[in-house]
């Protein structure tokens, strides 16, 4: 199994470019989507600002209040239903989901989360709607047909709430015991140095988050990357905008990671 995540900055780029060779692979694949860049341009057009939480470490998330929920849900179905036209036009008959359809994803609401505010002081702030996976249903999104998953899950009680795709997709590559998960962004990999790293062992991944030139979304990634290798999980961190980007991963671009 191979779970190809693409990230926002190439959904709202060209998606269709980065699944052009995913018919070959869909018989043993799942897909896992982003798209917050195109939930702030929503946000903004229905007048609403989006909001951010700093948190210990560094790490950078969106707040989720109830209006925000809600056009988080509509950005993420639209871009889901996108990529699922897509694939119907390359011959693929695709199923496109969030985790709430069948209760495919469940996650527990973060009601607290600590933050760093403006004056670099630690603070306990209202979660808003994020979830923290907590199940992933693993038999609802094996093919066929192949699966395209938006990162919206279901709490206990019935919530919707947001969960993180990076978190998502390497949740679902543990559940589907996954050979092999591509992240698919807009860059084509760790760059350490000026120059991209080609391979990586799981403890090499680790210490590297410790260096200054892996910033932001980027430590976070290794770290999964790192965890999700012990387990035998091959990840790759490229780029989805160049030519062929699934098979142009597979045979050894970007940054890998091993065991």
């Amino acid at each position: 199994m191979i779970v190809i995540k693409i990230g926002g900055s190439v959904v709202c780029k060209d998606p269709t470019k980065t699944i052009q060779n995913l018919p070959k692979y869909a018989d043993r694949a799942v897909v896992v989507h982003g798209g917050g860049c195109m939930v702030n341009d929503l946000m903004k057009r229905l007048g609403l600002e989006p909001k951010y939480l700093t948190h210990p470490g560094g790490l950078v998330s969106r707040y989720t209040d109830w209006e925000t929920l809600k056009t988080f849900v509509m950005a993420m179905n639209w871009i889901n239903k996108q990529i699922v036209a897509s694939l119907h036009a390359l011959g693929v008959p695709a199923l496109g989901l969030t985790g709430a359809d069948l209760g495919v994803v469940k996650a527990r609401r973060k009601e607290k989360v600590l933050v760093v505010d403006e004056r670099g002081r630690q603070r306990v702030v209202d979660g808003g709607y994020v979830g923290r996976i907590t199940q992933i249903d693993a038999d609802k999104l094996l093919p066929p047909p192949l699966k395209v998953l938006a990162p919206i899950a279901v709490s206990e009680k019935g919530e919707l709430l947001n969960v993180d795709g990076d978190q998502l997709a390497f949740d679902v590559a543990k559940a589907v015991k996954a050979q092999k998960l591509l992240l698919l962004s807009d860059v084509e990999g760790l760059y350490i140095g000026g120059k991209v790293v080609p391979h990586l062992t799981a403890p090499e991944a680790e210490k590297l988050v410790q260096s200054e030139e892996v910033r932001g979304g980027m430590k976070r990634k290794l770290l999964m990357a790192a965890e999700a290798a012990k387990t035998g999980i091959e990840v790759i961190i490229a780029s989805g905008l160049a030519d062929s980007p699934i098979d142009t991963a597979l045979n050894g671009a970007g940054t890998h990671i091993t065991p």
